[in-house]
């Protein structure tokens, strides 16, 4: 393996979740979703919601299912100051639908191990 492979017996855990059952719906791939319901995920968030997981599909309808990886390596897109790598900071759901930024104080869910400035990208291990 070469650094930063991702490999083992089991490296994530995806659940198949779904959309909010009324509302307008834009769900991407990739983006950080907060859990609203029993597994009802929603990529509308607040500044400091908690990130539930990573959306793996896109959907644009009501109560569709939609596979969301809530264990593993996830990719997201941040806002703000870049987050902190450094063994304990993770992240948290910005105002901007689907992506993530740096905790105003705590640190947050999951644990970063790489940023990308230039990308505006966080990796983050749940």
């Amino acid at each position: 393996m070469a650094y930063g492979d991702i490999g083992g017996a089991v490296t994530e855990l995806v659940i198949t979740c779904q959309s909010p059952s009324s509302g307008d719906v834009n769900i991407a791939k990739g983006d950080a979703v907060k859990l609203t319901g029993a597994y009802t995920v929603d990529n509308a968030t607040d500044a400091e919601d908690v990130v539930f997981g990573q959306a793996l599909a896109d959907t644009t309808e009501n109560s569709a299912a939609i596979p969301v990886k809530v264990r593993g390596i996830c990719i997201f897109a941040y806002t703000g100051t870049a987050p902190t790598v450094d063994g304990q900071a993770g992240v948290l759901a910005s105002d901007t639908d689907g992506k993530v930024k740096a905790p105003a104080s705590g640190n947050g869910v999951g644990r970063n191990v790489k940023v990308d400035t230039g990308a505006t990208k966080v990796h983050v291990l749940f």
